[in-house]
């Protein structure tokens, strides 16, 4: 049998290097201990002692969105959770500061990502009812005022104009009052015309409407910045045949304008824009904080 004789210096060499190896794997960033409340409170405190002021604030815009508690680690007295919540938490155990915040981000792309993703596909399975809707025009709306009782009430006004090769018998309209870079409508109604002998191909005439609400008086003297818009979104034919019908509009189209905006910050920032919507969904914690809030704004 053949024998190899390692020299010492080898060997101490070799010794030296594990010793280093076994070392520096405890001297890695400092990560969330997920065991019980105050490990928890611990180790978060631990990892916010080497961030710097703007890597903190990163840190506790990321563990809001995950948890919905910011104030892991910088809490007194007793801790932020109770035992019952460390299941949920479990997924933050051996994180460190940066697994969070990346964890945080891959999350919220993912929910703004699914938000587009979701119009995105409204609009193509409805671009041929859209293109036959575009042919039964809608124009010149206007709004004015007459007496109901003791009350002002709006009436919409405007020009139809039957551009399909259909007789229809009923659309259903909506109106919706638009704010810029909002993907809420400031107001929004769907209104019925029902036109008993039918509307053939290439009529026009005007009419007039009576929207539920009462807000839509304000259009007679509207806001510059608010965008009124009246749109087709159900064509029928006599005998409730559907000619054309669409769930995308105007409405859905500023939402997804409004949502690609807040995706292009999203890539171009360290930040989850999280007052830009679509708003991120609240962890339970974080519902309880609020709940629990409003419940003492309503007690005093």
């Amino acid at each position: 049998m053949m024998r190899i004789r390692v020299p010492a210096a080898s060997l101490l060499g070799r010794l030296l290097v594990a010793a280093v190896a076994v070392v520096l794997s405890g001297c890695g960033p400092p990560t969330l201990d997920v065991s019980s409340p105050e490990s928890l409170e611990r180790s978060a405190a631990a990892i916010r002692e080497i961030l710097a002021d703007d890597e903190e604030a990163t840190f506790d815009e990321a563990l809001f969105y995950l948890v919905g508690i910011p104030s892991l680690g910088i809490t007194h007295g007793a801790p932020a959770i109770d035992e019952e919540d460390l299941d949920s938490l479990q997924f933050l155990d051996g994180r460190t500061a940066d697994n969070v915040v990346a964890e945080a981000r891959r999350r919220r792309l993912e929910e703004v990502r699914s938000a587009v993703n979701e119009l995105e596909a409204r609009r193509a399975s409805s671009r041929a009812a859209r293109r036959d809707l575009a042919a039964f025009r809608l124009s010149e709306a206007t709004v004015f005022k007459r007496h109901r009782g003791y009350l002002e009430w709006p009436v919409m006004e405007f020009k139809i104009e039957n551009g399909t090769n259909h007789f229809v018998a009923m659309v259903q309209i909506r109106a919706a009052l638009l704010k810029p870079n909002h993907p809420t409508p400031w107001l929004v109604e769907e209104l019925e015309i029902v036109f008993f002998d039918g509307l053939a191909p290439g009529e026009s005439g005007r009419w007039r409407i009576e929207p539920e609400q009462q807000a839509w008086i304000q259009l007679i003297d509207p806001h510059p910045d608010l965008e009124f818009v009246i749109e087709p979104m159900r064509l029928e034919a006599l005998g409730g045949r559907v000619l054309a019908a669409t769930d995308f509009g105007a409405v859905e189209a500023r939402r997804l304008d409004v949502f690609y905006h807040t995706l292009s910050q999203l890539r171009a920032s360290g930040s989850l824009v999280l007052d830009q919507p679509p708003l991120p969904s609240l962890p339970p914690l974080a519902l309880e904080q609020v709940g629990a809030a409003t419940a003492e704004q309503g007690a005093s």
